[in-house]
Order: C-alpha cells, then structure tokens, then sequence
C-alpha cells in the first residue's frame, strides 16, 4: 500500500506520510480520509439497514453496539430501515425481508426481464 500512495496521500488519509491506514484508526471521525471519502457524491441508488440495540432513548442514542447511529445514517438514501439487533445483524428475518424488498424494487424498476439462453461447453 505505502508503494502506492504518495506522501502526501498518506497524511490526506491518515494525518501523516509515515502512517499506514489502519482498520481500527480508521475507522475513527476524526480520520482526515472521511472529508475525502464523505466529499464524493454517490451516483448509484442506496439503501440503509441499521441495527439498533434498543436501549433507552431516542434512536441517536440507540446504537448497533459498534458505531452510532450518526455514523451509519446516510442523507439520501432511497430507504433506511431500523432492525432490532446488534451491528451485525445480517441473519435477522427483518433484515432478510428488508433486503429481499429491496431486491425485487430494483427488478422491477429494471423493466421487463430478458430471455437468456444458457450454453454449456459440451
């Protein structure tokens, strides 16, 4: 990676030319990679699936058990659901449900499916 990036990429990402990103480090708010990153438009439609531990108070305060809620709602987003669970809750039948909508949505706005022929090498 540090053959890759110039010095100055480096301290754009990381604050400094001698460090190397780092998962923990990086993932920090203050990371100076964030104002790049949180620049860029995103072009393609998005969606949000957000755990949410359900302690007391108000959703702000109700995080997945590894970042805020701050941190994981996106402005734009064509849908953001809430599921009652930790920060990874991939297998919950909430989040299946959630991405199964999504999914058929994008089949749909797609338009008409094509026919395709499969061919084997035999």
């Amino acid at each position: 990676m540090k053959d890759s990036l110039t010095s100055a990429e480096l301290v754009q990402i990381t604050g400094s030319a001698k460090r190397l990103p780092k998962s923990v480090s990086g993932l920090k708010p203050t990371n100076p990679a964030f104002k790049v990153v949180n620049s860029a438009p995103i072009t393609a439609p998005y969606h949000s699936i957000i755990g949410n531990r359900g302690k007391p108070g108000s959703l702000a305060k109700s995080p997945d058990g590894v970042v805020p809620y701050w941190s994981s709602h996106l402005d734009g987003a064509k849908s953001e659901l809430i599921v009652p669970g930790p920060h990874g809750s991939c297998n919950l039948p909430q989040t299946i449900a959630e991405l199964k909508r999504i999914l058929r949505f994008h089949l749909r706005a797609s338009g008409p499916p094509r026919a395709t022929v499969a061919q084997t090498g035999y």
